[in-house]
């Protein structure tokens, strides 16, 4: 597989001698990528699937900044030359088709190769023994939660890049991600509820990895036992209270609220922007509160180079309450008044790539110790290390928001609106279990009102992100917990 791109090395010289003679510059992006599916259910394979996909896309630009899009879904010589010449043609008719000029920063050439070792065994992944092995652990958690009804699944991909441009830059990278998901539902009178957990790595032997299968079960447990109290458990009443997150719904925060919104092709409508730039210096949260957007490597959304072959760097987009920097590709940051920091990703080759988040994460100055595990962490636990922080001594009960199950953000007002799995009731009463709610309000009085972080950070909080008709994936966190204050802009819903 990286085989199949490394052998493109003439083809893109060629690509590129080609655009230079037509007085155009070229970004040439090649891909191949496979993934793996299996779905277990009731011990038996439900579902199982193999598919790869392997093309080119080319993005010519004109001096007059006018820029044509084209793919094709193979690497043959001819059709690929061919190809770009009709890409040339488009681009250079862009004041007849009435096509708006873009200008990109100056770019330094890259030259960069990030391919981890074992890879090829993404390639090769036995689902038949992948299957048996779901099976096995949907048993044990079926037996220790009886009354769920659970299904577990695997994936395994490997996606590659090669990605040219005319200044001499040729990076290869290659993205190994693997996934198991259990989803546990449970229904009584008339109610069922869904829980999902799940465990990432850029192995495929994580099913047979011990620690990420302990790891898994846990999760899956603890799915199972909420899945099957949900139905029994009280509507909470609506209202502004004071709420303690945990890091899954922190990374839903950070991603929804201020990731897309600081992303450089939305200035336009975005509020974090101000008649069309970037409101750098302008306070957004508390002042001991960061948001930071980089690559982590091994991670779910581990990507080292962007779409436009520039390396991925760290974006400190709220930096101790204050805005610093945007998302940015280099047709987006000039104009959105930041600076470039290759934020660029697409779906496929296929697609146009646009200013996006790896791993996002909350972090807070000072956090207090949560020792051990965050899986060791249950409302009980959350409630002690709330009361050894003297939570108590200023807010009678707390509301803990356990869980992060999808939401959405309006980026042109920062109104959020966010689905946990579960919220507790913490207090001298003791603890109560009630049902999801929609946790919504203002961004920026969420993140004005972060009081008090617990534990290391954690960032394994995974999931996909859609933006314009493409779906990447993405992860991201925060601290195991974050208190947060009560606002009048952030409220839970109810009946």
């Amino acid at each position: 597989m990286i085989a199949e791109l490394e052998k493109l090395t003439d083809l893109g010289a060629a690509m590129i001698h080609q655009a230079d003679a037509a007085g155009t510059s070229l970004i040439w992006r090649a891909q191949v990528r496979s993934a793996r599916h299996v779905l277990v259910r009731n011990g038996k394979a439900e579902n199982s699937s193999a598919s790869s996909i392997a093309g080119h896309g080319v993005q010519v630009l004109t001096a007059a900044g006018h820029a044509a899009l084209a793919s094709r879904d193979d690497f043959r010589p001819e059709p690929a030359l061919k190809l770009l010449r009709r890409a040339i043609e488009t681009a250079g008719r862009g004041p007849e088709l009435q096509m708006n000029a873009g200008y990109a920063d100056a770019l330094v050439p890259t030259r960069g190769r990030s391919v981890p070792e074992g890879i090829e065994a993404l390639l090769t992944v036995d689902l038949d023994g992948a299957a048996r092995r779901l099976a096995e652990i949907e048993r044990e958690i079926c037996a220790a939660v009886p009354g769920t009804s659970v299904r577990i699944s695997f994936r395994a991909e490997l996606d590659a890049w090669r990605i040219f441009r005319s200044d001499g830059t040729d990076v290869l990278f290659a993205m190994p991600r693997c996934t198991v998901g259990v989803r546990a539902t449970s229904a009584s009178d008339g109610s069922k509820h869904g829980v999902s957990a799940a465990v990432s790595s850029p192995r495929p032997d994580m099913l047979w990895d011990d620690a990420k299968v302990a790891l898994l079960i846990s999760r899956a447990l603890s799915a199972a036992r909420l899945a099957r109290d949900l139905p029994h458990a009280p509507v909470h009443e609506a209202g502004s209270f004071p709420l303690v997150i945990d890091y899954a719904l922190a990374k839903g925060l950070a991603h929804e609220a201020f990731g897309h919104a600081s992303e450089a092709d939305s200035y336009r409508s975005s509020v974090l922007a101000r008649d069309g730039r970037f409101r750098a210096g302008d306070r957004v949260g508390a002042s001991h509160v960061s948001i930071i957007d980089e690559p982590v490597e091994d991670d779910h959304a581990w990507q080292p180079y962007s779409a436009n072959g520039l390396p991925r760097q760290r974006a400190l987009i709220v930096d101790h309450g204050r805005l610093v920097d945007g998302l940015s590709d280099p047709w987006s940051a000039k104009a959105g008044g930041v600076r470039v920091t290759g934020a660029a990703r697409a779906e496929s080759f296929r697609h146009a790539p646009q200013p996006r988040m790896t791993n996002i994460r909350i972090e807070v100055d000072d956090p207090l110790p949560a020792p051990g595990t965050f899986e060791e962490y249950g409302p009980g636990q959350v409630r002690d290390l709330l009361d050894n922080a003297g939570v108590f001594r200023r807010h009678e009960s707390v509301c803990f928001l356990s869980g992060y199950s999808g939401g959405q953000v309006n980026p042109a007002s920062g109104d959020f609106v966010f689905n946990c799995k579960a919220i507790y009731r913490l207090g001298g009463h003791g603890i109560v279990l009630h049902r999801p709610a929609i946790f919504s309000g203002s961004m920026f009085g969420a993140l004005n009102r972060v009081r008090e972080a617990f534990g290391p950070l954690k960032l394994d909080a995974i999931g996909y992100c859609g933006k314009w008709g493409q779906s990447v994936p993405s992860s991201g966190g925060s601290h195991y917990f974050l208190m947060l204050d009560p606002d009048p802009t952030v409220r839970l819903g109810g009946r």
